[in-house]
C-alpha cells in the first residue's frame, strides 16, 4: 500500500512537472511548425520553381531543388515538359505530382544543418504544385489534355449568370484536386473596358469582360467553385493585381507605365479585386493575389512621378495592400505573390540591353516590397536550363546568409512563412500526412473531362447573336441541296514542349459537328457532299495569287476556293482574332475588302470564336449573320452549329464593347430608360402579395426599388445612383435622398414627420423621374397610401427577363372602378376643362341679359345661367379634387372660382343698369 500511495504522489509531481512545459508549446500549428523548421528550411518555402521535364529520380534538378534546397513549391507547364498532352495526360500529371510530393516527404527524413552547429530534421511540409490557367485567346483554360475542354472567361461573362462562373470553377476545382495540383494561378480579374483588336497586349477571352462589377460578381463565384469543387484543397491566386486592363504592352515585352492614380485604379481595374478580398463570404475570397510588375505615373497624386513596378515597389504594394477592402483579407492570412520574376518585361526592366540578369537583386527588391512567395520562371539572361537552375540555387543561398545576418530580414522571412504554413494548413488540415497529398494515377484519370454536358449548356447561353439585331432577320436555317462552304482559322499552338504545332481548332471541326448533327445518321438535313472546309492560309494563298501570274499560264486551273466558293449558297468563317491582313487570321478582313462580289447571293456568317471585336462596321454589314461564341473547345463548336440551324433562343450578351455593332458596355449597363421602377415598403418578404402595412404619422419607413436592371435585362451594378424624391406639395417642400444599388435593389429611410399629402418619386438615370407612391397622413389615423404603376412601354422585355419584383403595397380602401387618368394629364387638363366650363356659362348669361334687356327680374334669371355654367365647373374640379391630384387648391378654392364666375355678369349688369 505504500508503494501504492509513494507511485501515486510521484505520478502527481511527474504531471505537475509536465503540464508548464506543455502550457508554453504554442497553439496555433503553424507556430508551432515554424519552430520546428531550421532556417534553410524556412527559407525555402518562400519559393515556386519552373523545372525541366518529369524526371524526378536522384539526377534530376528538381531532386536536387526539393531534397537538398528544401524549395517550396514547383509550377508546372506544358512549356517545359511537364506536362506531356499526348496519351493518358491525366494519369502522367498525376503519376508527377505524387513523385514530387514523396521528394518533399523524403526530404523530411533527410537532416539539414540547424541555425547552431550540427544538423536536425525538419517536419514535412507539402509542396505547392502550381498550375497557371490560361491567359491566351484559343489556349484551353487547363493546359490539360483529357481534362473538361472549359468555357473562356469571356464566354462566361457572356451569360451574365455567376452561377455559370461557380459550375465551371467547381469543375476547375475538383479536376485539380484529382490531379493533385493545390494551387491554381488563375483566373484572370482584369477588366477589359477599352478592348485593343490587334494589339498584342489584347486581353481577348481571357477575362470575364469590361464591366468591374461584373467581373468582380464572376469572380467570386469562380473561386467559390473552385473552393468547394475541391473540397478546399486548392489554393486560389487569382492576378493580374492591381489590374492589366490598361496595360499597352504584354509582359512578353516590356513593362507598361500607366498614367491614373489609385483612385482611378479603384474605379475600374482594382475593383474586381477589392470584391473578393472584401466578400463577407470565406469561400469567396481568394487565398492569395498574383502580383503583375506594372508601373503607374501619378499613383499617389503626382502627374510626374512614376513607380517601380509595382512588384517591385514597397511604396505602391503596400498602399495597395492597406486599402479597406484589402487589410482585412491581408490580416486574416492573405498570400502576396510576385509574378515569373524572370520574364522579358522585368530583364528589360532591369538591363534595357538584356545582356544581364541580376537573380539575387530581382528576387530580394520582390520580397521585400512585400510579396511572400516568389515564382522563380525565366529566371536568367538566356533560356538554358542550367543557369536558370544555378540561379535559383544562388538565390536560395544568398537569402539564407541574409537571414542568418540582417534581424529585419529573418523577421520578414518568418512572417511570410507563417502566412505560408497556415495556407499549405488550411488545404490540408492540421497534420501534414504524405497520404493526404497522394493521388492515384488510375483513379484520377477516371475523375477528369466528364463534365462536358455542364459546359454544353453553357455554351447555348453564351452564344451571342451580335448581328443582325433580331433572330426575326436571320436567313432560314441550310436545308437539302444547298451547298455550304467552312473557313476555319488555322492558328497553332504547341501543346507540349516535345509536340509538333497543332491548330487550335481542327480545320473539319466545323464541317464534321455539322454532318454529326443534321447528316445521314442525325436528321438528313445535310449530306458530307454539300460541306467544303478550307483554312485561312488556304483562303490568304487564293488572295495572294497574282492575276498575271495565272494570265501567263497556258491552262489556268481554277483555285479549289473559287470553285466551291462559286457554287456555294452558304459561307461560314469560324474566327479566333482578325489581326494584320497579311497574315492567315486577317484572311476574312481582307477577303471582305477584296472579294465582296463573290458573295452576292449568298448567305455569309461568321463565327467569333474569340473575342467579337475585331470587325468593323463595314465588314459586319457585308455579313448575314455574327455570332459571338467566344471559345473553340468543342461544346461551343457544337454550339455555333447548333446556332447556324436554330436550334435554341440567343441569350447572350456581349460582356465587352463591340464598337462594329455599336455596343457600348457603359450604356448597356446603365438603367433601362424603358422600365417602370416601384416603391416598395418594408423588407423583402418573399410573399406574392405582402400586406399593407398600418402607418402613421411619426413613423420612420423603410423603402426600397424593386430590382432595377439594364438595357440588356441584368440587374444594374452595385453602386448604381438611383434619387428618392419626397415631396409636400401642399407646402412646397421637396427633399431629395441618393441612395446606391444592391442587387439592382436601392433603400433608403424616411420619418413622416407632418401630416398631409406625400409624393414619393424616384429617379435613376436615364430612367426619368416619376412619382410612384403617394401618402395621406393624418393625426391619429392610418395612412391613406396609393401606389402608382404608369403603363409601362409597349417594347417587350429584354432578354433575360428582369427578377420578378414583389407585387407593390396598394390602398386599403379600393378604388373607383375605371382606369384613372394619367397624374400629369390629370392635373393639367381637367383643371383647364373646370375654368372653361364655369366662364362658359358666365359668358352664355351675358349674352342672355345683353339681349333681352335690362330688368333686374332678367338679370337674377341671366345669373341664374352664370351660376350654373359655373356649377358644372366646380363639378368637374371637384372631382378632380377627389382623385387627390388637386388637393393643394382646395375645395374652397373651387368654390371660390366658381362663385367669381358667376358673379362677373351680374355686376356688369348692375351697373349698366345704374
Amino acid at each position: 500500500m505504500r508503494r501504492l500511495l509513494t507511485g501515486v504522489f510521484l505520478g502527481i509531481l511527474l504531471i505537475g512537472s509536465l503540464t508548464p512545459v506543455a502550457a508554453q508549446q504554442p497553439t496555433d500549428p503553424a507556430v508551432n511548425l515554424l519552430s520546428r523548421m531550421p532556417p534553410a528550411a524556412r527559407v525555402g518555402q518562400l519559393f515556386v520553381v519552373t523545372f525541366p521535364g518529369t524526371d524526378t529520380t536522384e539526377t534530376s534538378a528538381i531532386y536536387d531543388l526539393i531534397v537538398n534546397e528544401r524549395i517550396g513549391g514547383v509550377m508546372l507547364s506544358p512549356q517545359n515538359g511537364n506536362i506531356v498532352n499526348e496519351g493518358n495526360t491525366p494519369a502522367q500529371v498525376a503519376t508527377l505530382t505524387g513523385q514530387l510530393q514523396r521528394l518533399a516527404w523524403d526530404a523530411a527524413q533527410t537532416p539539414i544543418p540547424a541555425s547552431g552547429e550540427g544538423t536536425i530534421l525538419s517536419p514535412y511540409v507539402p509542396l505547392f504544385i502550381a498550375i497557371r490557367q490560361g491567359e491566351r485567346t484559343g489556349a484551353p483554360m487547363l493546359p490539360i489534355s483529357g481534362t473538361t475542354p472549359l468555357p473562356s472567361p469571356m464566354a462566361i461573362g457572356a451569360t451574365w449568370n455567376p452561377a455559370n462562373a461557380e459550375a465551371v470553377g467547381q469543375i476547375v476545382g475538383a479536376e485539380l484536386d484529382a490531379l493533385g495540383v493545390n494551387l491554381l494561378l488563375g483566373p484572370m480579374l482584369d477588366v477589359l473596358d477599352m478592348p485593343r483588336p490587334g494589339s498584342a497586349a489584347d486581353l481577348g477571352t481571357a477575362c470575364f469582360g469590361g464591366d468591374p462589377f461584373w467581373v468582380g460578381q464572376m469572380g467570386r463565384a469562380y473561386i467559390r467553385g473552385v473552393h468547394t469543387g475541391s473540397n478546399g484543397r486548392v489554393a486560389v491566386v487569382p492576378g493580374h493585381f492591381p489590374g492589366l486592363g490598361a496595360a499597352d504592352r504584354p509582359l512578353s515585352e516590356e513593362v507598361s507605365t500607366v498614367q491614373k492614380s489609385l483612385e482611378q485604379l479603384k474605379q475600374i481595374e482594382l475593383a474586381p479585386f477589392l470584391s473578393v478580398t472584401g466578400s463577407g463570404e470565406a469561400l469567396e475570397r481568394p487565398d492569395g493575389l498574383l502580383v503583375a510588375p506594372i508601373r503607374y505615373r501619378g499613383f499617389l497624386g503626382n502627374l510626374y512621378a512614376s513607380t517601380k513596378p509595382v512588384t517591385f515597389d514597397p511604396q505602391a504594394l503596400q498602399s495597395l495592400l492597406a486599402l479597406p477592402e484589402v487589410a482585412p483579407w491581408r490580416e486574416a492570412g492573405g498570400v502576396v505573390v510576385a509574378d515569373e520574376l524572370g520574364v522579358r518585361a522585368i530583364r528589360r526592366f532591369y538591363d534595357p540591353s538584356e545582356q544581364k540578369f541580376n537573380p539575387l537583386r530581382v528576387a530580394q527588391e520582390a520580397f521585400l516590397a512585400g510579396n511572400d512567395l516568389l515564382i522563380l520562371s525565366h529566371f536568367t539572361a538566356g533560356s538554358d536550363w542550367e543557369s536558370h537552375i544555378a540561379n535559383v540555387k544562388a538565390t536560395l543561398s544568398f537569402f539564407r546568409e541574409k537571414y542568418a545576418s540582417d534581424p529585419s530580414f529573418q523577421a520578414r522571412v518568418d512572417e511570410a512563412v507563417l502566412r505560408i504554413l497556415r495556407l499549405k494548413l488550411r488545404l490540408y488540415g492540421s497534420r501534414f500526412t504524405l497520404s493526404a497529398t497522394h493521388r492515384t494515377p488510375e483513379v484520377a484519370a477516371g475523375q477528369v473531362g466528364r463534365s462536358r454536358e455542364t459546359v454544353a449548356s453553357i455554351a447555348r447561353v453564351a452564344v451571342t447573336l451580335l448581328s443582325p439585331p433580331s433572330p426575326d432577320l436571320l436567313p432560314d436555317p441550310p436545308v437539302a441541296e444547298e451547298q455550304i462552304v467552312v473557313f476555319t482559322d488555322d492558328q497553332p499552338i504547341v501543346p507540349c514542349s516535345e509536340c509538333a504545332p497543332v491548330p487550335v481548332l481542327s480545320p473539319d471541326a466545323l464541317a464534321e459537328t455539322m454532318i454529326h448533327l443534321y447528316g445521314p445518321q442525325a436528321t438528313e438535313q445535310i449530306s458530307p457532299r454539300q460541306v467544303q472546309s478550307f483554312t485561312f492560309s488556304e483562303l490568304l494563298d487564293l488572295l495572294n495569287q497574282s492575276p498575271i501570274t495565272a494570265a501567263l499560264e497556258s491552262t489556268p486551273a481554277p483555285h479549289p476556293i473559287a470553285v466551291a466558293l462559286e457554287r456555294a449558297n452558304w459561307v461560314v468563317f469560324a474566327i479566333l482574332d482578325a489581326g494584320d491582313r497579311a497574315s492567315p487570321s486577317g484572311a476574312v478582313r481582307r477577303f471582305l475588302a477584296e472579294r465582296a462580289d463573290t458573295l452576292r447571293g449568298k448567305k455569309v456568317v461568321v463565327f467569333a470564336l474569340g473575342a467579337p471585336y475585331y470587325l468593323d462596321t463595314t465588314e459586319i454589314a457585308k455579313l448575314s449573320a455574327y455570332f459571338g461564341i467566344y471559345s473553340p473547345s468543342p461544346p461551343f463548336v457544337e454550339a455555333a452549329i447548333r446556332a447556324l440551324f436554330a436550334e435554341f433562343p440567343f441569350t447572350g450578351k456581349p460582356p465587352v464593347s463591340v464598337p462594329g455593332i455599336n455596343y457600348n458596355l457603359l450604356l448597356q449597363t446603365q438603367p433601362d430608360p424603358g422600365q417602370v421602377i416601384p416603391v416598395l415598403i418594408g423588407e423583402e418578404t418573399g410573399e406574392e402579395t405582402p400586406q399593407p402595412p398600418m402607418i402613421y404619422q411619426g413613423d420612420t419607413l423603410r423603402l426600397r426599388t424593386g430590382v432595377i436592371v439594364d438595357r440588356n435585362g441584368n440587374p444594374v451594378p452595385d453602386g448604381t445612383l438611383v434619387e428618392f424624391i419626397f415631396t409636400y406639395p401642399q407646402e412646397g417642400l421637396e427633399r431629395t435622398v441618393q441612395a446606391t444599388t444592391r442587387g439592382g435593389v436601392a433603400e433608403t429611410m424616411v420619418t413622416l414627420d407632418r401630416a398631409g399629402q406625400l409624393q414619393i418619386s424616384v429617379r435613376a438615370e436615364p430612367v426619368p423621374r416619376a412619382v410612384r407612391l403617394e401618402m395621406e397622413i393624418r393625426p391619429g389615423e392610418p395612412a391613406v397610401i396609393i401606389s402608382i404603376t404608369p403603363t409601362p412601354s409597349p417594347e417587350p422585355p429584354p432578354t433575360p427577363s428582369p427578377v420578378p419584383s414583389p407585387t407593390p403595397v396598394v390602398e386599403p380602401t379600393p378604388p373607383p372602378e375605371g382606369p384613372a387618368p394619367p397624374p400629369d394629364r390629370a392635373r393639367g387638363s381637367d383643371l383647364t376643362q373646370g375654368v372653361l366650363m364655369a366662364l362658359t356659362g358666365a359668358l352664355i348669361g351675358y349674352a342672355r341679359l345683353w339681349k333681352r334687356g335690362q330688368a333686374l327680374s332678367r338679370a337674377l334669371r341671366g345669373s341664374l345661367w352664370v351660376f350654373c355654367g359655373g356649377l358644372i365647373g366646380y363639378l368637374l374640379f371637384l372631382g378632380v379634387v377627389s382623385s387627390g391630384e388637386l388637393r393643394p387648391f382646395g375645395e374652397w378654392g373651387a368654390l371660390l372660382l366658381t362663385a367669381a364666375g358667376a358673379a362677373v355678369p351680374l355686376l356688369v349688369v348692375l351697373l349698366r343698369k345704374r
